[in-house]
């Protein structure tokens, strides 16, 4: 029997791998930019006057280029987002599209250095997103958590920078390596991370996604281990290489999967791509995301769910499994895990 969409809509889960500013729905943008006394500009000051033209500029010329153009792509939302203002009302909205999705723990992530560019401080920025992220947990009732990324094509100088500020605000649990892959590997930032280990921030790294080459995200994958990453962000071809798997296991690093995200911006052809069966036989951690559910259609995370049980015939025995690897997988302390787990599992109980 297939597994409905209200089915697992109904269930507590946690999103550990979204953007922010590809998580808030675009009349939610289009809300926060009259609210605000902005616009939805292009890079070259072209405006976006309503739902069409945005969806038009974020797809371009198709989803499959947008890993390669993905700060012009993302442009309007980042320039929308400079105030202090409107940078709360976006994590107010991010917090209200997960609790829509059943979500009660997210890890929303965003990269403050795109934010900076009318004046605000990564530090105003990154208290300011943090600020609405705490009013949306407390309106909505989802437990929240912010991880700040560092956009990869920047300088190592700017990422620690970054990671400097990140380490300055309480709010923040992690630090994040995102944006374009190719061409820049995760040791670019290496500095960066032994800052953010060193003052106590636990460690992502998209790795894997769009390196350029199979031998390419293999590379990229090893390195962020090297790093001591806790988790990887995609990790596409992770089950073609049994060592890595082998090493990603013992190291009990998390992975954070997006399905939807992959085949939307043709990585892969379908949820089979990734092995997700053999990689859980083989006792890897893998967990389940959305990464940008407001940029295309069926993106939420019960949508997720939902493909990936359908393309694997996955039960709901599969579904507890997924769920647990994220609670267990997320950057809450141990009793905060626990709780939440035991809320999964009276959730599933009232279910049978």
């Amino acid at each position: 029997m297939q597994i409905s969409p209200r089915t697992i809509r109904s269930l507590p889960k946690a999103d550990l791998h979204s953007h922010i500013d590809g998580s808030i729905p675009a009349r939610e943008l289009f809300t926060i930019a009259r609210n605000h006394h902005r616009k939805l500009l292009s890079s070259d000051g072209t405006e976006l006057e309503n739902l069409s033209a945005f969806t038009k500029h974020v797809e371009g010329s198709g989803y499959d280029s947008l890993l390669e153009n993905i700060i012009e792509r993302f442009h309007p939302i980042t320039g929308l987002l400079q105030t202090e203002g409107a940078l709360r009302d976006a994590g107010v909205s991010y917090v209200k599209a997960q609790k829509a999705e059943g979500v009660v723990y997210a890890e929303g992530r965003f990269a403050p250095q795109y934010h900076a560019s009318e004046g605000l401080s990564l530090d105003d920025v990154i208290e300011s997103m943090a600020e609405g992220l705490a009013e949306g947990a407390e309106r909505y009732g989802v437990k929240v958590a912010l991880i700040v990324a560092i956009g990869r094509e920047s300088a190592p100088q700017l990422g620690e920078q970054v990671a400097r500020a990140a380490c300055r605000n309480r709010a923040v649990v992690a630090l994040d390596l995102g944006g374009p892959e190719a061409g820049n590997p995760p040791q670019k930032f290496e500095r960066a991370f032994r800052l953010a280990s060193s003052s106590g921030l636990r460690t992502t790294i998209h790795a894997g996604e769009d390196a350029g080459s199979a031998a390419k995200d293999m590379e990229y994958m090893r390195a962020a281990i090297a790093m001591g990453a806790d988790r990887i962000g995609h990790a596409i071809r992770l089950a073609g290489d049994r060592e890595l798997v082998s090493t990603v296991r013992e190291k009990s690093i998390t992975i954070e999967m997006n399905p939807v995200s992959n085949m939307v911006l043709g990585k892969i052809r379908s949820p089979r791509d990734l092995s997700i069966d053999s990689l859980l036989h083989e006792g890897v951690k893998v967990t389940l995301n959305s990464d940008d559910p407001a940029l295309w259609r069926k993106g939420g995370l019960s949508d997720v769910y939902v493909g990936v049980c359908r393309a694997y015939g996955f039960g709901m025995k599969t579904v507890d499994l997924l769920v647990e690897n994220s609670f267990n997988g997320s950057f809450s302390r141990d009793g905060d895990k626990e709780a939440l787990i035991q809320e999964y599992r009276r959730a599933r109980a009232r279910q049978s």
